[in-house]
């Protein structure tokens, strides 16, 4: 069981949670006793592998998906593509392996025992354009981006709530582009803020399976604390993935929506 914590306790729950340094915060909605319902959780295994995701799917739990690609690459919608990556995979399987080979030749976002982890299923990637390739010349639309790939240049995947909720965990898995930049996950009090309430180095948050400090790395965020938000934002320099988002909305009359009271982030 969870209970609800103060925000002021963020900074010792990172510690916790193996984060070594690089979170800061701002002042951010309190719980301040507000009821929660039970926790929601997102661990894309509502659609096929492959599936490319539009934003909407989850709006019946009140949380919509968008995308800023580093490359701006675009599928044949206009949209920039969200898509599910099968992570029960292997780069190289065996014969007889009842596991299949990794789309896209991706085994840095394999999981399971393997590499030191539960098998994670499908997970969230901004999906690489792959049309130049001489084997896609000749399709069209989204057959024309290939196989589910991640972006190896990465870009920003944000999590909007319809009404601000309590964070409770977040997925992270390989994030090894250092070369490329720091990656961040940042939480917003209003979907209209411009400065997080708080933001957390990836590089900061220890791997769980440490023997893969980079390709496969699979990374949990629960340090969220006790404050309420209504945007989550996870920047990646390169190539990488989401395993799953957990939250609980505040209960039916314990909370409003920030866009209702702008200038107010009291109770």
């Amino acid at each position: 069981m969870r209970f609800p914590v103060q925000f002021s306790t963020v900074m010792a729950l990172a510690a916790i949670a193996g984060i070594t340094g690089g979170a800061t915060a701002a002042q951010a909605g309190s719980l301040s006793g507000a009821p929660l319902l039970d926790p929601i959780l997102i661990d894309f295994e509502d659609f096929a592998a492959g599936t490319f995701i539009r934003g909407h799917e989850w709006a019946d739990h009140g949380v919509t998906l968008s995308v800023d690609s580093n490359r701006q690459l675009r599928d044949a919608s206009g949209d920039l593509p969200l898509r599910l990556f099968d992570s029960n995979c292997l780069p190289h399987p065996s014969r007889g392996s009842n596991l299949p080979k990794c789309t896209g030749d991706d085994g840095d976002l394999a999981t399971g025992e393997a590499f030191g982890t539960a098998p994670e299923g499908n997970v969230l990637i901004i999906q690489e354009d792959n049309s130049h390739l001489r084997v896609n010349r000749r399709k069209q639309g989204e057959e024309a981006l290939g196989d589910p790939d991640d972006d190896a240049r990465g870009g920003i995947i944000t999590f909007t709530f319809a009404q601000a909720v309590s964070l409770v965990s977040l997925g992270i898995l390989d994030f090894d582009d250092r070369d490329r930049g720091e990656g961040f996950i940042r939480a917003y009090t209003s979907a209209d803020d411009l400065t997080a309430a708080l933001t957390f180095n990836l590089s900061d948050i220890a791997p769980m399976n440490r023997d893969f400090p980079g390709n496969n790395s699979l990374r949990k965020l629960d340090a969220f604390g006790g404050g309420l938000f209504q945007k989550l934002v996870v920047e990646y320099p390169g190539s990488g993935a989401i395993t799953h988002l957990e939250f609980q909305p505040v209960a039916p009359g314990g909370s409003y929506t920030w866009l209702e009271e702008k200038d107010s982030h009291r109770w």
